[in-house]
């Protein structure tokens, strides 16, 4: 699931872009950059959780020895996969769906209130991620779902608006 979310990720970024560079180049390439991003940090987390069936294999063929070493290297990759978890699907993705959604508000290719929507689920999606950061709440928790809803319900309804009626022909430039 999490490689489809890479995939989906850099897919989005770069359909986006030719629409958003067309009322703000700057924050439609950031926008790809910080996409980019965060596909990058979601695949290094893939790919920890990868590392970790070759770690258990060698552990198996060296008969289970030095348990401890091989204790640690498994705490280190499941600990880089949970922080990626964080960055990709939540830091970044607070910066990202704040740059379209400013776009989009700006320049009313989808009514007003999916754009306030994506702006207000993204400031809470990142508050949420700071939190997480710092041990505040957990990521998986009651708090953590209540702060990512909106982001959810505002991609959502995008996808839907986009799919179903697409940008608004007289916003466009």
């Amino acid at each position: 699931m999490e490689l489809v979310l890479v995939v989906s990720a850099v897919g989005t970024a770069t359909v986006m872009y030719p629409f958003l560079k067309k009322y703000n180049k700057t924050i439609a390439i950031w926008h790809v950059c910080f996409r980019f991003m965060e596909a990058i940090i979601i695949t290094i987390g893939v790919i920890s959780v990868l590392s970790l069936l070759t770690l258990s294999q060698h552990y198996i063929a060296a008969g289970a020895s030095n348990l401890a070493s091989y204790q640690v290297s498994g705490i280190l990759l499941k600990a880089v996969h949970d922080w990626t978890f964080l960055l990709g699907p939540n830091f970044f993705l607070g910066i990202n769906t704040m740059m379209y959604s400013y776009i989009f508000y700006k320049s009313k290719l989808v009514p007003r209130f999916i754009s306030i929507l994506g702006m207000s689920g993204s400031v809470l999606i990142f508050l949420a991620a700071v939190l997480e950061m710092f041990g505040v709440i957990d990521q998986v928790s009651a708090w953590g779902g209540i702060l990512a809803l909106p982001i959810f319900a505002n991609e959502m309804i995008l996808a839907v608006w986009l799919i179903t009626r697409g940008f608004n022909i007289s916003a466009m430039k």
